[in-house]
């Protein structure tokens, strides 16, 4: 029987078909087609409309992060789609597997300097993991398919299908012998987890047991092979300290015994002592990135490195290896464990094993450290929002982050699961938190979700809270107000003698602000206030802006360490 879809229809039967629940954007008229065909089956997939463009890819982006699946957005021609470069650069450094669709003009009007043409395609290249063009209607499932598994395999990523608005409307039924064109967009099965060659599994085995201080670095390896069982069942079976990135957070409890926090610049005293003393370092899908590991200035030039990617291209590329490994992380931990098993070998751990005994003295000091403030002071020390925090939310809330001054210090909060914390590491992009924050609530509306962001990146991207009311997703927002871009001016301050340009701007009544959009607002400028205006907003049914004055000032107790980040 001959297919009567048209391309349009097809494209979101094969979204339906892949299991992609949103689809994020801003409307214009090429996207119409699309639209039109997501109409008639808003029972299966539900289109939701951001305020901006870059609001729109952090949803879809956070969406993918919490749930795993692939996120989606969808973006008119010329200006729309420009104003995405940024939301799809950030998710492609973070290797977020994000469907980026765009609706081209008609394909016999390209390039010709037309009103609002883009060259999406040659500005896309530069940081997506692979992009396709529809040419023909015939071949929609075909892209559809490749883009999918393009998205979710090897190294997750970016990918980006255009389609010129005169393709979608045609019939995709095609008279061929060519049954690429026939089969349909989703596979059926599909295995995208490579398994570890069994000698790399047994010398791995071999290392870890004859390493005096070993250490794992989990990254979002861990987290995207929901593994994070596994990597606390070989932590404890041989008594390893387990740290993490900012991508593979929460694979770990954070009270748990071995646990030791984020390692790197943006990270805890704990781990990156850890990783300083280590004389084996485990890498389990951690890229060894320049943020993760203080420009590579962390792990000793005598400690053995066992490298485990799932892109091969990952290994070796930031450090000479002792061993590398291509493999899933769940897979080799599996084989790992298996390996153990077989061989009856463990390390009788304990609180009076010396590598507990060291993660708790380092985790001691920082906390000392951390908390070493009056936090009754005004204006608001970070560390009270941090103390007040735990206090109120829920133990699985949501965490999403913005970058600047406060993330050193909303770092802080304690994270216990792998979808707990979410931020743009690779990136550092604001005007991406809030927005993410409507993408995690949507995945997960029965939990809490946080938004620690500080006032000058809740400024780059506020409208959005109007989306949150829209769409029922209320979120606690806390700004962390110093009225500048912080870090920038203690950055100013320290280094250029204080002479401050550019840092400072004025002050918002974000209250008002809120209450515009629809949204609670409360303004906090006594510490002891926190508790009450978060018990507030966690019990609100709308969306609340918490607009808490900090001493801006306040020194981190890493600060010695952060010049270390400029260094090479």
């Amino acid at each position: 029987m001959k297919n009567s879809m048209t391309a349009a229809e097809a494209v979101v039967d094969a979204l339906i078909e892949e299991g992609i629940e949103y689809v994020f954007g801003i409307t214009g008229d090429t996207v119409l087609p699309l639209l039109d065909a997501m109409y008639h089956r808003q029972d299966e997939i539900r289109y939701v409309t951001a305020r901006f463009e870059t609001g729109a890819t952090s949803m879809a982006d956070t969406y993918s992060r919490v749930t795993g699946k692939i996120g989606c957005c969808l973006f008119h021609v010329g200006p729309s789609i420009s104003n995405t470069v940024l939301g799809a650069w950030s998710a492609n450094k973070d290797a977020v597997p994000l469907l980026m669709l765009s609706a081209n003009m008609d394909t016999f009007r390209l390039e010709r300097n037309i009103w609002h043409e883009f060259d999406v395609m040659s500005v896309f290249s530069n940081f997506t993991k692979w992009q396709g063009q529809l040419t023909e209607a015939k071949d929609a499932n075909r892209i559809m398919r490749t883009a999918f598994q393009a998205a979710k395999s090897g190294m997750p990523g970016v990918v980006h299908v255009d389609f010129p608005k005169n393709i979608l409307p045609n019939p995709i039924d095609v008279e061929s012998t060519d049954l690429s064109l026939k089969g349909g967009a989703h596979s059926v099965a599909l295995a995208n987890r490579p398994r570890p060659e069994t000698w790399a599994v047994e010398q791995a085995a071999d290392l870890l047991m004859q390493a005096e201080r070993p250490v794992i670095i989990a990254g979002r390896g861990v987290r995207w092979a929901n593994a994070s069982p596994q990597l606390i069942a070989l932590a404890e079976r041989l008594t390893v300290p387990v740290i993490t990135t900012e991508m593979g957070r929460g694979s770990i409890p954070e009270d748990h015994p071995l646990a030791g926090g984020i390692v790197g610049h943006f990270g805890h005293s704990t781990a990156n002592g850890l990783v300083r003393e280590a004389d084996l370092v485990l890498g389990l899908g951690s890229r060894f990135l320049n943020v993760n590991t203080i420009n590579w200035s962390l792990i000793s030039e005598n400690a053995k490195i066992v490298q485990v990617e799932n892109d091969p291209l990952e290994i070796g590329k930031q450090y000479a290896v002792t061993l590398g490994v291509h493999a899933d992380s769940g897979a080799f931990l599996d084989d790992l464990l298996a390996r153990l098993d077989a061989d009856g070998l463990q390390v009788e751990g304990g609180a009076d094993h010396p590598r507990v005994k060291r993660v708790a003295e380092l985790a001691a000091d920082q906390e000392r450290r951390y908390y070493d403030t009056d936090l009754d002071a005004v204006p608001i020390k970070p560390q009270r929002i941090t103390k007040a925090i735990e206090q109120v939310c829920e133990p699985d809330a949501i965490y999403v982050l913005g970058s600047g001054l406060h993330t050193q210090w909303a770092h802080g909060i304690k994270i216990r699961k792998p979808d707990q914390y979410h931020l743009p590491v690779g990136s550092g992009t604001m005007a991406w938190a809030l927005p993410g924050a409507i993408g995690a609530k949507l995945a997960q509306p029965d939990r809490q979700v946080v938004v620690c962001i500080g006032d000058g990146d809740f400024g780059m991207n506020a409208q959005e809270i109007e989306t949150s009311v829209r769409e029922g997703t209320p979120i606690v927002i806390v700004i962390y107000n110093d009225c500048s871009y912080g870090a920038l001016r203690v950055f100013q301050k320290a280094h250029y003698g204080g002479r401050f340009l550019g840092s400072h701007f004025g002050q918002t009544d974000h209250v008002k602000l809120a209450e515009a959009y629809g949204a609670r607002g409360e303004r906090v400028e006594q510490p002891g206030d926190l508790v009450g205006a978060l018990e507030r907003a966690a019990a609100a049914d709308v969306t609340t802006v918490i607009d808490v004055m900090i001493d801006g000032w306040e020194p981190h107790y890493r600060e010695d360490e952060f010049a270390a980040f400029h260094k090479f």
